[in-house]
């Protein structure tokens, strides 16, 4: 067993009391104020969330996206696909879900949609996709083939919406993993072509799309944990607001803290150029600190509406505990769904061709016998 030494107890002792001081000296410095917690308005939203598992076999990587959106109903969409190229496969895995949870909020019929996690993060590039286009200009008539697949995409939102109308949403939804995408690739190919670096750019085309595509309606984002540093750079927000609170109540009360956000977002060529399919993008973010109950969290809100007295009061209405239910029904679902979707690979495997076996192996089994 290990033990933790005085010397490093010290340390971050020391690390504690420094980060709570140079807190203390910024929230004095700092005119704003909590704006307390408004009485309740009543509406009706729906939480989304979603999850992801992902299998690392010999010859092929096999995942699984699932996202639910839990209001008035429970509606939910699945996948099961493989990836290529095997790069950066936990990120796109990871933007996949989140293209199918941007998806599926955007058929919400409920007043608000509330999403697990931030929107500012929303806008952060994954680490595979690059914004130099000239290279894949040397390959595809890359301006034409992104024209011709966002109005493909447009038409392949109505396709889903009448799936999760149905409740058969069950199959590929990612344009990039489907024939119709390897078709475009072709038709759009001048000379050797970049099939790696073009599917990531359009994997991201289509994840911005979704995005886009939510913020028709009144999108509310609830980061749990986030590091952000509007008043310093060193210090993390969260507790310079906690200082704040007992310095202006005495005790860690529930209100909202507004504020404009200091960073600007940087939008892709592709978005720029088709702005008419990604309009909403351009649009401010609002953001608010929020504490729902006195002693309780505090969470990071976020939407391209105005974050103002009355939809506080809305999300105060569906908060237990200091955390809007919906998304707490959203995350159990969409963990249940994790798990079934897992025992569906596991149970795929063994029906495949067994002359294939070699190309199923997991490199995993030693750990998991």
């Amino acid at each position: 067993m290990w033990f933790l030494s005085d010397e490093t107890l010290e340390k971050i002792s020391q690390e504690l009391i420094e980060l709570y001081n140079r807190a203390e000296k910024i929230a004095h410095r700092i005119d704003e104020k909590w704006l307390e917690m408004p009485e309740s308005v009543e509406c009706h939203a729906c939480g989304v969330d979603g999850s992801r598992a992902i299998e690392r076999l010999t010859g092929i990587v096999l995942y699984s996206v699932s996202a639910v959106s839990v209001g008035k109903e429970i509606r939910e969409m699945s996948e099961i696909t493989t990836l290529t190229p095997h790069i950066n496969i936990d990120e796109r895995v990871r933007l996949h879900m989140h293209t199918s949870e941007f998806r599926i909020g955007s058929f919400a019929e409920e007043e608000l949609v509330l999403i697990d996690g931030s929107l500012r993060g929303a806008f952060i590039r994954p680490p595979a996709y690059t914004d130099d286009p000239e290279k894949l200009m040397e390959s595809y008539e890359l301006e034409a083939l992104v024209e011709d697949f966002l109005a493909v995409l447009e038409k392949h939102f109505e396709n889903l919406e009448k799936d999760l109308r149905e409740g058969k949403a069950k199959k590929n939804y990612l344009l990039t993993r489907e024939k119709i995408f390897r078709d475009m690739e072709e038709g759009y190919r001048k000379g050797k072509g970049n099939m790696e670096d073009l599917m990531i750019l359009f994997e991201y085309i289509e994840y911005l799309h979704a995005l886009n595509k939510l913020l028709d309606k009144k999108a509310v984002f609830v980061a749990k944990s986030f590091y952000t540093h509007e008043f310093d750079e060193k210090i993390n927000d969260i507790a310079i607001l906690q200082i704040l609170a007992l310095k202006q109540f005495g005790f860690e009360k529930s209100g909202y803290f507004p504020f404009k956000q200091g960073t600007k977002k940087t939008l892709p060529w592709f978005v720029i150029k088709y702005r008419e399919h990604f309009k909403n993008l351009f649009k401010d973010i609002n953001s608010a600190f929020v504490r729902f109950e006195d002693s309780e969290n505090i969470y990071l809100v976020e939407s391209i509406q105005r974050i103002e007295e009355e939809l506080i009061g809305k999300l105060k209405s569906l908060e237990v505990h200091g955390y809007p239910l919906v998304l707490i029904h959203a995350h159990e679902h969409a963990k249940i769904r994790k798990i079934e979707m897992r025992k569906i690979i596991k149970s795929l495997l063994p029906l495949l061709d067994s002359r294939l076996d070699f190309l199923l192996k997991s490199g995993r089994e030693v750990l998991e016998s």
